[in-house]
């Protein structure tokens, strides 16, 4: 099993990777390249091109693939808010299954370790980063990173996300698998020779088979599985898009029996806002929270989102230990 390095305060700079290549011409723009020409006032907006025999395509919305971005200077000031508000109640806390499965039940019992797989898109990554922070292995947790930048389920052209699952649970069997994704899935998509607008009854049809058989084999090693939602943006549009595609993931997770982790009420200020500075879980005091792009957190933001799932994992963790007959590892052991 391949450890990751311990994590820092940020998340990983990742705009630099791109899936594959589909081997199939497509008349279709997507959000992983970065385009060449056309482009200024400074950035770069990620769409590639797939050439196919001359036929009319349809227009189609796309936006930029989202990354995180590159570890730069924080403002030293908190920004003002973005005047749209969310109501910011607090999140429920997660709750775990009810009864553990056998698979889970027999791996725990050969070492007492809890396996704790992290799917996702950058966003994922930050995801991965919290909860190894905060399941650290002489405490008996493997937490493993497989989350991969600019993915998504409108982006099977590029990367078959269930495919790649199967093939590192395969290696890796896993007790929890914390999923995140979404923020690369807000685009139109080109499939079975049509076009299918965003969030339009074709495009859930696809997309929601693709979660169906998603699930199915994060499950496959008996895992619990927990969805985690996407927090709120300072783009107000964004944001906007963002929330429709969380309400259609919350929906389809509560189908298919997925503990989904609402965190916009987490990514708000006191007057339910978009701020990159909310308070400290310690002190209580306004601490930096998000990254310059409005999209991404930073380390201690991400903790924030996912500190409700770490203590979830941590009382299952106690309940199938206890089930087992066996003691969480020691320190020296779980260093092995």
């Amino acid at each position: 099993m391949t450890q990751p390095d311990l994590p820092d305060e940020h998340p990983v700079d990742t705009s630099s990777v791109s899936g594959p290549s589909s081997s199939t011409p497509r008349p279709i723009a997507d959000r992983t390249a970065v385009l060449f020409v056309g482009l200024v006032a400074g950035f770069a907006v990620g769409v590639s091109f797939h050439t196919s025999p001359p036929v009319a395509v349809p227009t189609m919305t796309t936006t930029p693939a989202v990354t995180a971005p590159a570890t730069g200077d924080a403002p030293t000031t908190p920004p003002a808010a973005t005047p749209r508000s969310v109501p910011a109640a607090t999140m429920p806390a997660p709750s775990g299954p009810a009864t553990i499965d056998p698979r889970v039940l027999a791996r725990v019992k050969a070492d007492g370790r809890i396996r704790v797989g992290v799917f996702g898109d950058s966003i994922g990554n930050g995801m991965f980063e919290a909860l190894y922070y905060q399941l650290p292995r002489d405490q008996g947790y493997d937490v493993l990173r497989f989350s991969k930048e600019a993915t998504g389920f409108t982006r099977y052209h590029t990367l078959d996300l269930a495919q790649r699952a199967r093939e590192q649970l395969a290696a890796d069997p896993v007790d929890i698998a914390v999923i995140s994704f979404g923020a690369n899935d807000a685009q139109d998509m080109w499939e079975e020779g049509h076009l299918h607008p965003l969030l339009g009854d074709s495009w859930r049809r696809i997309v929601g088979e693709r979660l169906d058989r998603f699930v199915a084999t994060a499950r496959s090693t008996g895992a619990t599985v927990y969805w985690i939602g996407l927090p709120v943006m300072r783009d107000a549009q964004m944001d906007a898009t963002m929330q429709a595609m969380d309400a259609f993931y919350a929906d389809h997770m509560r189908r298919l029996g997925v503990t989904f982790v609402d965190t916009r009420p987490l990514s708000v200020d006191a007057q339910g806002r978009y701020n990159a500075y909310l308070p400290d879980a310690k002190t209580g005091r306004p601490a930096l929270m998000r990254t310059p792009d409005g999209i991404h957190l930073i380390g201690v933001g991400y903790r924030r989102l996912t500190a409700g799932v770490a203590d979830d994992i941590r009382a299952f963790a106690a309940k199938a230990r206890a089930a087992a007959g066996v003691p969480a590892p020691q320190a020296n052991e779980a260093a092995r």
